[in-house]
C-alpha cells in the first residue's frame, strides 16, 4: 500500500504548480488609425462628407486592409474608400469591375463613375486617382456631389 500512497503523493505534487498570472486589467493599445501611407478616415470626417453630399452622416467606422482604407457612416449607405500605392494599372483593374463605367476626362489623373440600381435604390460610385492615391465615393447622392467631395478630399491630403 505504501507504493500506492507514494505514487498518489507524487501525482498530487505534479498537479500543483505555481498559479497562473492573474489577468491584467490593462487594455491592449488600439490599432493604428492609419495605413502605411498615413491616410485614414480622419481625412474624410462625417461632417465634411455629409455636407458635400447633402446627407446627414455620423459615426464613421474605419476598416484597413493592406493599402485600402474604407470609411462607412451611420445615416446612409455612403462609403469613402482610399487606396494608396495606386497606379494606372491598378486603376484600370478597378475600372474593369464596373461594366457600365463612364470615364470622367479632365478629372484628376484619371476617373470614372458607375451607377447601380437595385429596386428603387440608386447608388453612384465615383472613382478618381491623383498620383498614388485613389479615392472612391459610393453614395446615393449625385455624381456631381461625389466629384465635389473627391476634390475636397484630395485638397485636404
Amino acid at each position: 500500500m505504501r507504493p500506492v500512497l507514494a505514487a498518489a503523493v507524487l501525482a498530487l505534487c505534479a498537479c500543483t504548480s505555481t498559479p497562473p498570472n492573474p489577468p491584467t486589467t490593462e487594455q491592449p493599445p488600439p490599432p493604428t488609425a492609419t495605413d502605411s501611407a498615413g491616410v485614414s478616415c480622419a481625412d474624410a470626417p462625417a461632417d465634411v462628407v455629409g455636407t458635400a453630399l447633402g446627407l446627414r452622416l455620423n459615426h464613421p467606422r474605419q476598416t484597413i486592409t493592406d493599402n485600402v482604407v474604407r470609411c462607412t457612416y451611420d445615416g446612409g449607405t455612403t462609403e469613402v474608400r482610399f487606396v494608396t500605392g495606386a497606379d494606372a494599372a491598378s486603376f484600370a483593374e478597378s475600372r474593369a469591375e464596373h461594366s457600365q463605367a463612364t470615364d470622367l476626362p479632365d478629372f484628376h489623373d484619371e476617373a470614372y463613375r458607375a451607377t447601380a440600381v437595385t429596386g428603387e435604390v440608386v447608388q453612384t460610385a465615383v472613382t478618381a486617382r491623383a498620383g498614388t492615391v485613389q479615392i472612391t465615393v459610393t453614395t446615393g447622392a449625385t455624381a456631381d456631389r461625389a466629384q465635389g467631395l473627391i476634390n475636397d478630399l484630395f485638397a485636404a491630403l
